[in-house]
């Protein structure tokens, strides 16, 4: 593998596989960004298996209710504790910690993060409440047509 060390960065153009079944296994901790040219892939752990006190969760509709989808510019601040730059899309952490405080962390710094995957359930739920909805409204329009 080809790694070449330009000031503080670790360049490679080879894949990098670090983990697995290796023994003892590899890990890697990384202080500060990891950044890429490409995507980053991960799988997570989803098994009914590895789950307990499985509930749905509450309250959906108002919960996204409750968020603010808003588009942004980077600001200075944020080129100081990330690469972030220009015109973005997402959510205010202080907004999804009060309807899903497991999904977001305040880092040392002080700084809130969203773990924005975190978020597909609530919305997923939301759909299905919304259509609920939509399903009731138009078997009650459909009655009120037949009478």
């Amino acid at each position: 593998m080809a790694f070449t060390d330009a000031g503080s960065y670790l360049h490679t153009t080879e894949e990098v596989h670090i983990g697995g079944s290796s023994d003892p296994p590899v890990q890697l901790l990384v202080t500060g960004q990891i950044m890429a040219t490409d995507n980053i892939t991960a799988y997570y752990s989803s098994d009914i298996q590895l789950k307990e006190n499985i509930r749905p969760i509450e309250n959906d509709v108002f919960k996204v209710q409750q968020l603010s989808g808003i588009q942004f510019t980077w600001n200075e601040k944020s080129h100081q504790v990330q690469q972030d730059k220009g015109e973005d899309v997402g959510l205010i952490a202080q907004e999804v910690e009060k309807v899903l405080p497991e999904i977001v962390i305040t880092r040392e710094n002080g700084i809130k993060a969203v773990n924005y995957e975190g978020v597909i359930p609530l919305l997923v739920e939301a759909i299905k409440e919304q259509q609920s909805t939509i399903e009731n409204l138009k078997d009650r329009i459909n009655k009120l047509e037949g009478q």
